[in-house]
């Protein structure tokens, strides 16, 4: 028995119902917010990193007062 394949089917372009409308909306919605996921990390960045710096200061501290 010989079956043919169109083009689209052998691609992956096979017709997913809404749940290709929906995979589609979510990635164009990712790639929307990207860049504004981006930004808050880099503005959150320095804050974050004195975070740490305090943290590990405090560590030091405590570690240095207990010896």
């Amino acid at each position: 028995m010989r079956t043919t394949a169109n083009i689209a089917a052998v691609r992956g372009f096979e017709y997913a119902g809404y749940a290709g409308a929906a995979k589609f909306a979510k990635n164009a919605a990712l790639f929307v917010a990207a860049p504004f996921i981006g930004l808050a990390y880099a503005a959150a960045f320095p804050f974050v990193a004195v975070g740490m710096l305090a943290w590990y200061g405090v560590q030091a501290a405590r570690k240095r007062a207990a010896a």
